[in-house]
């Protein structure tokens, strides 16, 4: 096998990796926003908050990693990934928010993941 034929499978995942990675970072941007506005009120204190510039940074770095995602994998296949979000956010609310996951979003979410599956296996 060549050197080639041995990076294939890379550059097949690759578009996904980078679309986890957009993804997480979304998901985080949520996170630290929601951490943020816990103790706060929209006023202009907010742009004294360093998480209000943390969940802003990774809006910013995870919509230009989306736009690489963009250009490697079909819409059609690529949206659906954003649903991820969904997944992500709901188990770092639980983490870091203590917020409860109740039974129904917890069969929610996965079949939320289920069709992320199926599409992502075109």
């Amino acid at each position: 096998m060549n050197s080639a034929e041995a990076l294939q499978p890379v550059a097949i995942w690759f578009p996904y990796l980078v679309a986890l990675a957009s993804i997480l970072l979304s998901s985080a941007a949520q996170i630290f926003l929601k951490l943020l506005m816990r103790s706060e009120s929209i006023s202009p204190s907010l742009f004294g908050k360093p998480l209000f510039y943390a969940g802003f940074i990774a809006y910013g770095v995870s919509a230009i990693l989306w736009l690489k995602v963009l250009s490697k994998l079909p819409l059609a296949v690529a949206y659906p990934l954003v649903s991820l979000n969904f997944f992500f956010v709901a188990i770092g609310a639980s983490l870091f928010l203590h917020e409860r996951i109740t039974w129904q979003t917890a069969v929610g979410l996965v079949f939320i993941f289920s069709g992320i599956v199926i599409i992502s296996r075109n």
